[in-house]
C-alpha cells in the first residue's frame, strides 16, 4: 500500500522520476512526500548524484557562467589560429634543418668515399 501512495514519485526501477526532482527543488512535494524523496536521497547514489546535476543545469546563473565560459574559450581558440595562419610551425622548421644537415654529411661522406677510393 505504501509504494501504491508514492507511485507517482519513483519510476518502475525504484528511483526518483525527472518530475519528482523539479517538484523537488520547486518546493512543491507534500511533506511526507519530501521525507520519502530526502529518505531515498540519501541512500540512491545515484540518485543524488542526479538531483546535483539536475539542480546544477536548472540554475540560470550557472548555465549563464557556463556559456559565458565556453564563450571566451572559443573565442580564445579561433584568435589564436587566425593569428597562426601563414606561419610554418617550429617543429617542421628544425625538421627541415635537420634533414638539411643530415644530407650534407651523406653529400660529404659520399664524396670523400668516392675521391679516395
Amino acid at each position: 500500500m505504501e509504494t501504491q501512495k508514492y507511485r507517482g514519485l519513483f519510476n518502475p526501477g525504484g528511483c526518483l522520476t525527472s518530475q519528482t526532482f523539479r517538484r523537488y527543488l520547486e518546493n512543491s512535494l507534500r511533506p511526507a512526500e519530501k521525507v520519502r524523496v530526502e529518505d531515498h536521497l540519501r541512500h540512491c547514489l545515484i540518485c543524488s548524484d542526479a538531483l546535483e546535476g539536475y539542480k546544477r543545469h536548472h540554475s540560470a546563473g550557472y548555465m549563464q557562467s557556463d556559456l559565458d565560459f565556453l564563450s571566451g574559450k572559443i573565442r580564445r581558440r579561433y584568435s589564436s589560429r587566425k593569428d597562426a595562419r601563414g606561419r610554418i610551425p617550429v617543429s617542421i622548421v628544425i625538421s627541415l634543418f635537420v634533414v638539411l644537415i643530415f644530407i650534407l654529411i651523406a653529400y660529404y661522406v659520399i664524396r670523400y668515399l668516392l675521391l679516395t677510393g
